[in-house]
């Protein structure tokens, strides 16, 4: 067989899919995919309506023709990543490959992420005055990352950054950050996953990156929020978004803030920290909470400590079986149910059916939960009747679920 189809198809109808780089309707077969003697990877990205992409990699592999009376070893370089270690790489089309500069940046490349030969170039910028304005510290060097055409990826690839713990103090946290050319401004990418002195994101594009020190009190709340929503909250990235009046309204009354570069990162993901400071400042309880006992506090940042105190003294959260809390992973959709149900004292029977099309992919412990917050009217599906536990909520989401519970909580 020489080539073939992919049909595949997506559980939620407002999202769309790509079979190596190419649109595919849900449902339907994809144009006829050529294969080579060997391993071919082929990549299926779903992007959700919210802009979250997931991808799935299937390999094909052709055997040799039986007529050739040669095995397939002139195909075995295929199979290898193709890598570089001096900050430049050429990389042929739909290969894997990994190209980094010493150990302070590394470039990691799917198969299919682009469906030509790629360029890669990694430059330590030496001119960095005009770039800084002294918001933020840097924590890293200022790299600029060039390829070799325009259009942005079709898979994401993962960019590993190496970063100074010695230039933050105990308040921070590294963050990568991506230059802006045309507003001349740094832009926070979010959601990077630290490993050590080393912290690693995706991107679909190139250009110039860098770690900053970023304040964790960020995401505190103001201490005496104005009620005058249309004044006071302005943001320049949530006009026209589907949350725009919810974020307005959680802002004024305190559930959360902004950043210090003006923006709300509305689609940014939540971490358990993050949604726990938020709970308890929608909550307002009294008292400093009690002592914690888990076995990562001191990883809880000093700006989250009081709030996950408070919570665990109110019964909302009680952590994991290892006894950890795990403060900086991102919280999923299970997980902040049960701490919503939690807080409104859930009455539910415990494992009783969600109704929901993946009740069997949602976790018995969280049942009880997800079914008292759907009746609520607090959490609801994702599409297709799918409540998806272990996807990650969105900061928009998450206002708007403590929003619903304030409404239930006056009835």
């Amino acid at each position: 067989m020489s080539s073939l189809t992919v049909t595949a198809s997506v559980f939620d109808s407002n999202a769309t899919m790509m079979v190596n780089g190419i649109s595919t309707a849900s449902g339907q077969a994809s144009e006829a995919i050529s294969l080579n003697v060997g391993n071919n990877p082929i990549s299926i990205v779903v992007k959700a309506q919210n802009g979250a992409t997931k991808t799935y990699l299937i390999t094909v592999n052709r055997a040799t023709a039986s007529s050739s009376g040669r095995s397939g070893s002139s195909t075995a370089s295929t199979n290898t990543i193709v890598t570089s270690t001096d900050g430049t790489l050429t990389l042929p089309a739909g290969r894997t490959g990994e190209v980094s500069l010493g150990d302070e940046v590394t470039i990691s490349i799917p198969a299919n992420a682009t469906n030509r030969e790629l360029i890669i170039t990694i430059e330590k910028v030496l001119d960095t005055q005009k770039l800084l304005t002294g918001k933020n510290a840097l924590a890293s060097s200022i790299f600029e990352i060039l390829k070799n055409f325009s259009e942005n990826f079709n898979n994401p690839v993962t960019l590993t950054f190496a970063f100074d713990p010695a230039s933050m103090n105990g308040n921070q946290k590294p963050s990568v950050f991506y230059y802006d050319e045309v507003k001349e401004s740094w832009v926070e990418v979010g959601g990077g996953k630290v490993n050590g002195n080393h912290i690693s994101i995706e991107s679909n594009h190139f250009t110039k990156y860098a770690v900053f020190a970023v304040d964790l009190t960020a995401e505190e709340p103001t201490k005496n929020p104005s009620t005058d929503t249309e004044t006071t909250v302005k943001f320049s990235d949530i006009s026209g978004h589907w949350a725009e009046k919810n974020i307005k309204q959680a802002v004024s009354s305190g559930i959360v803030t902004g950043y210090s570069d003006s923006t709300f990162m509305p689609d940014k993901t939540v971490t358990r920290a993050e949604f726990a400071v938020m709970l308890m400042n929608t909550l307002k309880p009294q008292g400093a909470g009690t002592a914690l006992t888990f076995t990562d506090s001191a990883k809880i940042g000093s700006w989250a400590q009081k709030a996950v105190a408070q919570a665990v003294q109110a019964g909302i959260i009680k952590g994991y079986e290892d006894s950890t809390f795990r403060p900086d992973e991102v919280i999923t959709r299970a997980e902040m149910a049960a701490m919503l149900a939690n807080a409104l004292g859930q009455s539910t029977a415990a494992n009783t059916a969600t109704g929901f099309a993946d009740d069997k992919d949602i976790p018995a412990w969280a049942k009880a939960s997800v079914t008292y917050v759907k009746q609520a009217g607090v959490m609801q599906g994702k599409g297709n009747n799918q409540f998806a536990p272990q996807g990650h909520a969105t900061r928009a989401e998450a206002i708007t679920a403590l929003l619903n519970m304030l409404a239930q909580k006056s009835k």
